[in-house]
């Protein structure tokens, strides 16, 4: 597979690779760990494959649904459409804002079908936005990287802020700060780097939860931060 985003195809001639004295067809999308990825990079084809299968998961609960409470529908949807939505997510996160939002109308459909199954004096709490799941996770990626040290995720630091050389407002927190890594189009800005680098820098800005001392206790205050309009 040939990774370009050129709207013509190269001057060069692809060179012809033999695999076993056979040429390798050329593919326009490969699937590697469960994760389709396309000549682009844009992973729109692995989003609307996984929001048809999401779909069609959901429709089988429906199927059973009378045979199950809202309390069983929603433990239901989490283990078995909710997990086939979040899968890798930080690989596609990168993926354009009106293709993730079909992964969103299938969380709208279950979030529909928990309803028509609750009592009626029952309140029940909305589905966790699937973007401030997404969010959650990619800070704590972030957080062990940075404050843990975890090993086998070295490849995703960035370097410390430079503290500046006089008193500002922001100066006592420039310390903990990452430099953003250089984004030229808006798919590399949605990417994971850029979007959770400039996130945490923000977080760092308006609160303490960089000093958290455990993970658990991280990601707990971060998915309150998320929540505040």
């Amino acid at each position: 597979m040939l990774i370009s985003r050129r709207q013509r195809p190269p001057d060069t001639p692809i060179p012809t690779i033999l695999l076993g004295g056979r040429p390798v067809p050329l593919q326009t999308s490969l699937s590697i760990l469960g994760v389709e990825v396309n000549s682009v990079l844009t992973f729109t084809d692995h989003i609307r494959t996984i929001a048809r299968k999401a779909a069609w998961k959901l429709s089988c609960v429906r199927r059973v649904s009378h045979l199950l409470d809202s309390q069983g529908i929603t433990t239901l949807y989490a283990a078995q459409v909710r997990s086939l939505m979040e899968y890798a997510p930080l690989t596609w996160s990168s993926c354009p804002p009106s293709y993730l939002s079909l992964l969103d109308k299938v969380q709208a459909r279950a979030q529909r079908l928990i309803r028509l199954k609750a009592l009626q004096d029952q309140l029940l709490p909305p589905l966790q936005p699937l973007q401030q799941r997404r969010d959650v996770a990619g800070l704590c990626v972030v957080y062990k990287t940075h404050k843990q040290h975890v090993p086998h995720l070295a490849a995703l630091r960035q370097p410390w802020a430079r503290p500046h050389g006089h008193t500002t407002r922001t100066a006592a927190t420039r310390d903990h700060q990452l430099i953003v890594p250089f984004a030229r189009t808006e798919t590399s800005l949605r990417s994971f780097l850029p979007r959770y680098t400039r996130m945490w820098n923000r977080m760092v800005q308006q609160t303490q939860l960089h000093s958290t001392s455990s993970l658990q206790t991280f990601k707990s205050a971060v998915n309150a931060w998320i929540k505040q309009p």
